[in-house]
């Protein structure tokens, strides 16, 4: 076995994961858009990592039926293994740095009864974007309604920008109620004209501030 090579081999995997895991929490700094966008793309986490063993296992008996009767077989594996590991490391890096974007929202209740809704993007990618809060609609609106002073703003990699609108402005500018039995929209959009949006199930969300207002009354 060629030690030299075998080393060689190893320590690309290993710089490999380093830098993976560097520039990776470059992008999810913050733990909770890590755990959303792994909630929201379960399915694709779970189908590239079985593409990827896959890809391994199938590499691995490629080389061992070509190169079993090698004597340096084991050390070839360990070669091929971890340019591929750096190869693959590098397209995942690559892939991370185009421009995400995931729109949330959360129900507040401050003081007496006063409920919001805060609407939140997140940039997921490793690059800044320009983002602009356009308000929520109802799907078959043709414009959104915000509370004005919604400009253009600049959101860092892994941070987010944050929007709130009251239940009473919501309800009395798309003309609905408590018992509104549909959906709205919420949507922030990019200079370019890319639209994010959200879709909201309006009794769900009744439903969660109806909760928050019992846990805020067996608090008292």
């Amino acid at each position: 076995m060629d030690f030299k090579t075998c080393f060689l081999a190893i320590a690309l995997i290993l710089i490999g994961i380093i830098l993976g895991v560097n520039f990776r929490s470059q992008i999810y700094v913050k733990y909770g858009i890590v755990r959303q966008k792994y909630k929201n793309n379960k399915i694709k986490v779970i189908t590239y990592a079985l593409a990827l063993i896959v890809g391994i296992i199938i590499g691995i008996l490629i080389m061992l039926i070509f190169r079993l009767n090698s004597s340096s077989s084991l050390s070839g594996w360990v070669s091929g293994l971890g340019t591929w590991a750096a190869v693959v490391i590098s397209l995942w890096l690559a892939s991370g740095r185009r421009s995400k974007l995931k729109v949330n929202h959360g129900q507040t209740i401050e003081g007496k009864g006063y409920r919001k809704i805060d609407f939140v993007a997140y940039n997921l990618s490793d690059v800044s974007i320009s983002l602009k809060f356009n308000g929520v609609k109802k799907p078959n609106d043709k414009t959104f309604q915000n509370d004005g002073g919604c400009g253009l703003e600049v959101v860092k990699a892994g941070e987010f920008q944050q929007k709130s609108l009251s239940l009473e402005f919501i309800e009395s500018n798309l003309e609905i109620n408590d018992d509104y039995d549909g959906k709205i929209i919420s949507g922030f959009s990019e200079p370019n004209g890319n639209l994010h949006c959200e879709i909201i199930n309006w009794p769900k969300e009744m439903s969660k501030f109806k909760k928050m207002n019992l846990w805020k009354n067996d608090e008292n």
